[in-house]
């Protein structure tokens, strides 16, 4: 059982009105303010209680792409795309194509990313994956990753925090050496479900820090 830091909230023990011409309204305003702290105390002690987290609500999304993603010219940047949304709480994608994942609030995120890499020639491929935040390239954010043999399917992953104020917007960057690499989505096959070329899940940590750290 976790340590409870919150103490439970106690519903105040309000007076009992003396007689008098008063006494009449006193005890109705009693009874409101009874009613109202007793909604307080409830929802107060159901968040901080045992898994009280399945009562908070905070910004998260979960957005993919269903098409092909190639690069056409080598070691050039390119956003990767995520056109569809299954969870936008708060977070947005924008763009065309759709490419900058917008939060709505400031805070610190943690972003999951999964990308599905096939490769369409013999020729070992480095590709380099990293962080842009609202148009500039995050130090220390890049991925390398090397696919190699023809047809050869592989996965990258890549799961990292990043501070972000409301308005700003991130964009997953990548690069490769080689043009005969896709970033592949795959259609439903029995018994499996379709592999999106993408996927991107984005929840909220926490409020920022007093002081944002130097990228």
């Amino acid at each position: 059982m976790a340590e409870r830091l919150v103490q439970k909230v106690q519903v105040p023990a309000l007076p009992i009105p003396k007689a008098g011409p008063l006494k009449e309204y006193l005890d109705a305003l009693n009874n409101i303010l009874r009613l109202f702290f007793n909604l307080i105390a409830n929802a107060v002690n159901n968040v901080f209680g045992e898994q009280g987290g399945r009562f908070v609500e905070s910004p998260n999304a979960k957005f993919f792409s269903t098409t092909d993603q190639n690069a056409s010219v080598i070691n050039t940047a390119y956003a990767l795309q995520f056109e569809n949304t299954y969870l936008g709480e708060a977070i947005s994608i924008a763009g065309t194509p759709k490419t900058r994942i917008t939060p709505l609030y400031s805070g610190v995120y943690n972003f999951e990313l999964s990308v599905e890499l096939t490769s369409g020639n013999a020729n070992s491929k480095e590709l380099s994956f990293w962080v842009r935040r609202s148009g500039v390239d995050i130090a220390n954010t890049a991925r390398m990753h090397v696919v190699a043999g023809s047809g050869g399917v592989d996965d990258f992953e890549y799961s990292f925090t990043l501070d972000l104020t409301a308005g700003q917007y991130v964009e997953l960057m990548w690069a490769t050496d080689d043009t005969g690499i896709t970033i592949d989505y795959q259609a439903a096959a029995s018994p499996r479900p379709a592999v999106p070329s993408t996927l991107v899940t984005v929840t909220f940590v926490s409020a920022l820090p007093e002081t944002l750290p130097t990228p």
